[in-house]
């Protein structure tokens, strides 16, 4: 016979966690962020390095962990002005607010492109950078996940490749961006 209550776990949500509303989320550094109505003066750069760093891309069908924060970096490495540099760094920026959903089924998820595209409009405001992103980002981002698609990332290759840890990826792209600044 099943227990209603397990004595042995106590019911802590109502101590412990903050309630829960209709979109909000609290972020690494213990703010409270609405996807459906963004505050750019809630966002930070702490935030979306810590969780970009600590989410795999793909949805996690990698053969080694390979966060999002790394591609992030390699994307911004590949281009050249300051100006372009920061929007390739933050082109995936709201994926710490809300997820890193691939792209092929992304576009059928109703709402989420309209969700994402009001997280980034915010953090572009925030962080002054042009959006929706310049064309050179864009097909940067395209050409890099081609290549990370083909290379060792996704495929059986014999070279194998070195991917960020989660501490390091935030820990670098921290200082890629506070080298921008």
């Amino acid at each position: 016979m099943r227990k209603e209550k397990n004595d042995h776990f106590p019911d802590v949500r109502k101590t412990l966690l903050p309630p829960i509303e209709r979109g909000i989320i609290q972020t690494f550094t213990g703010k409270m962020f609405n996807v459906f109505e963004p505050d750019m003066n809630i966002i930070c750069i702490e935030d979306i390095a810590h969780a970009l760093s600590n989410m795999c891309r793909w949805g996690g069908h990698t053969r080694q962990f390979y966060s999002v924060a790394e591609h992030s970096i390699r994307v911004a490495l590949e281009l050249d002005s300051r100006q372009i540099q920061i929007a390739a760094l933050l082109h995936d920026a709201a994926e710490a607010y809300l997820v890193d959903m691939p792209r092929p089924f992304k576009k059928y998820i109703t709402g989420y492109e309209m969700i994402e595209n009001r997280v980034m409009e915010a953090i572009a405001r925030k962080f002054k950078f042009q959006y929706p992103l310049p064309k050179k980002v864009k097909e940067m981002d395209d050409y890099l996940l081609e290549l990370e698609y083909s290379e060792q990332i996704m495929q059986n290759s014999p070279v194998e490749r070195q991917c960020l840890t989660p501490k390091v990826a935030e820990f670098q792209f921290l200082k890629f961006y506070n080298n921008l600044k």
